[in-house]
């Protein structure tokens, strides 16, 4: 090991899951036999180059080595063996063949022969779906290739309807098959080229109401931790854990000088489970399952309920400050050992942010580092000192935490949304919890892009007083000039003003908005005599939408739910309102009960028309609401909030009441509806 190696070997995966995690723990007794730290670069963007900060923290960092997996295009695995080959460091490619370095991988053949003669032979399967990974993946390629060899000599047909693609991931695998079984149901057996796909499938399966395996039996790839769940997944297991030993030992070889290539093939071998064979278990040992199942959901419910809190938290942040509490807040509870979060130094006052735009730039399209800030350095508990100097992204760390970089594991990943970049975070967790990293990064990077958003929007504020400021100073003498410069600022306060008041994503008010419109007509609804009428509005299992459907599909179905609002809330006073999250508002001045009732008939009309697909609702097929109404006379002295209260109460009652209805609650019981409640 010479001088200017570090105590480190680098990994570059797409991620921290199963698959990964499994690799890890193969990797991690010789490499701390041999005191050696694991940095995990993780490459999050489907664009064309690798993260330039983190080829050229490969070659400022000067590790032992390299060991890349599958990455998200074949470019960027190629960015990584081109910065290698210059650097002359060792390096070993999982899970992918290549000619010019040495490859460690899953022998495919042993376990997917098994798989088919189990299926074809023990089980008499005739029509087995295929569902591929990924095109360019040597692994799908070869287990389809096996797959189409076992059929052909058996004198099976090869059907290619019933070859998918899958994508490596749970939900495109649920998307094809579901899309399959409405044109035909004649198929008996599905073969998916990993565990998430089999999985997927299986959901598939149970909504068109086929069992598993009675009707169709099901296996899987990989072996993974998960696939002991209901029903427990047959599968091949392939070592994962052996590859990342012998791709690690691999890697010493070379560094100690030894640079031949190898192709090194692991066995992989079947697991057959239930999802292919009757349950033959004992009473002992699906006790010993149901066991085992209990605590992974258990565990799975702890960390929703950590994500579920800082999703909550990133809707009303403000500041960085206000995001790092966040974060900070729920890394205990996800039982994160470790955690340095780094924001780009253009979050900091910068006027111009567009320079944040680093996403998919080469790294000679890169002018110099981009700089970042240390602002949060969690270890073992509690949060410690930050230098907020600035230090540039390709550190990874600043220097009086270098020594981080060679102790343990940590998982480094730049928080990226479109072309933006705001920053970098690097924790270290327990590798058994792979279920949430995902989904902090998500929030985490919303939040960052929400308080960027506000600092451009008080930038424009600014520069606009400024710029009133100095017109003002200048024109000083001329009254008619400075009367067009004063015009300009309320104009421009409008424009702000409206921005505020509007919700982002639905283009509807916001909450501030509806409050300042609450008020405003309690006091003239009080003066008039008139009625007022409420309408809280909440997305029936809205949450089960974006975990099944994705976040991009949650944000279009909000919005034509706000759309089929207005259409609904016709009069000029009325207004809508996003309260937050998936809750809405409407407001209707001078209406009573039959007003209330016929805004609340004409937008579910709408929605139903709509059909807005939720395969996952417990009442329905589309996406359905639940609306609770409060109407009454607004009385001096009363707080409106008392009248959310109440819609707020009529709400809750009708989910508890199954969901998809409306329930009205008087909140004044002294006024007579009937008698003051006008026409809609």
């Amino acid at each position: 090991m010479s001088a200017r190696t570090a105590h480190f070997v680098v990994v570059i995966a797409t991620g921290v899951e199963e698959y990964q995690a499994q690799l890890l723990r193969g990797m991690t007794p010789p490499l701390e036999a041999n005191r050696l730290g694991r940095v995990v670069l993780v490459d999050r963007t489907d664009v064309g180059t690798l993260s330039a900060d983190f080829l050229r923290f490969l070659r400022r960092a000067r590790p032992l080595g390299v060991i890349a997996t599958h990455l998200w295009r074949p470019e960027h695995l190629g960015d990584v063996l081109r910065v290698t080959g210059e650097l002359e460091l060792p390096t070993v490619v999982v899970g992918s063949a290549h000619p010019d370095v040495t490859t460690v991988r899953v022998d495919n053949h042993p376990g997917m022969r098994e798989l088919m003669a189990h299926l074809l032979d023990e089980r008499g399967i005739r029509r087995p779906v295929f569902v591929r990974g990924s095109l360019h993946q040597i692994d799908s390629v070869e287990r389809e290739a096996v797959y189409r060899e076992e059929l052909t000599r058996r004198g099976l047909p090869v059907d290619e309807e019933l070859v998918i693609q899958g994508g490596f991931v749970a939900h495109e695998a649920h998307r094809r098959l579901w899309d399959l079984l409405q044109r035909r149901r004649d198929l008996d057996g599905v073969v998916a080229a990993n565990d998430l796909m089999a999985r997927g499938c299986v959901t598939a399966l149970a909504e068109a109401g086929l069992r598993v395996p009675d009707d169709v039996v099901v296996a899987g790839f990989d072996n993974e931790r998960e696939s002991v769940l209901w029903p427990p997944l047959t599968t091949i297991d392939q070592a994962l854990s052996e590859q990342g030993r012998v791709a690690v030992e691999q890697l010493l070889v070379q560094a100690g000088g030894d640079r031949r290539r190898q192709t090194l093939l692991v066995p992989s071998r079947l697991v057959v489970r239930e999802s292919t064979v009757p349950d033959r278990s004992s009473p002992q040992q699906q006790l010993e399952t149901a066991l085992q199942m209990m605590e992974t959901s258990r565990a799975y419910v702890a960390h929703t309920d950590a994500l579920a809190n800082v999703g909550r938290d990133m809707l009303h942040i403000r500041t960085l400050d206000e995001v790092v509490e966040a974060l900070r807040s729920c890394l205990n509870w996800l039982n994160v050992r470790r955690c340095f979060l780094m924001l780009r130094e253009e979050l900091f006052g910068a006027e111009d942010l567009s320079t944040l735009n680093t996403v998919g730039l080469t790294e000679a399209e890169l002018d110099g580092s981009p700089m970042v800030r240390l602002v949060l350095d969690y270890r073992d508990g509690s949060s410690h000192a930050v230098d907020a100097a600035p230090f540039p992204a390709e550190q990874l760390l600043p220097g009086p935490l270098q020594s981080q970089l060679a102790d343990g594991l940590l998982v480094a990943s730049s928080l990226t949304l479109g072309t933006r970049c705001y920053g970098y975070l690097l924790l270290e967790r327990d590798l058994a919890d792979t279920a949430f990293q995902d989904t902090l990064y998500v929030d985490l990077t919303r939040g960052l892009d929400a308080v960027s958003q506000q600092q451009a929007l008080q930038a424009h504020a600014t520069r606009l007083e400024e710029t009133v400021e100095r017109r003002t100073e200048e024109l000083r003498a001329e009254v008619s000039m400075r009367q067009r410069a004063e015009q300009q600022l309320r104009s421009a306060n409008r424009e702000l003003e409206a921005l505020v008041l509007r919700d982002g994503l639905t283009q509807v008010a916001n909450r501030t908005g509806f409050e300042q419109h609450l008020e405003r007509h309690w006091s003239g609804t009080g003066r008039t005599d008139g009625l007022l009428a409420l309408l809280l509005i909440d997305v029936d299992y809205f949450k089960l939408f974006n975990d099944h459907y994705g976040h991009l599909a949650g944000d279009q179905a909000l919005r034509e739910i706000a759309g089929c609002l207005q259409n609904a809330a016709l009069r000029p006073d009325d207004m809508v309102a996003r309260y937050g999250g998936e809750e809405f508002l409407v407001i209707l001045p001078q209406s009573g009960v039959t007003a209330a009732l016929t805004v609340a008939a004409r937008f579910r009309a709408a929605l139903q028309q709509r059909a807005i697909p939720h395969l996952h609702s417990q009442v329905a097929d589309v996406v359905t609401v639940s609306i609770g109404v409060a109407v009454g006379k607004p009385e001096p002295g009363v707080d409106p909030s008392a009248m959310i209260a109440a819609a707020d109460k009529a709400l809750y009652q009708a989910k508890e009441g199954g969901r998809d209805r409306v329930v009205v609650t008087e909140w004044v019981t002294a006024i007579e509806l009937a008698a003051a409640d006008p026409a809609c």
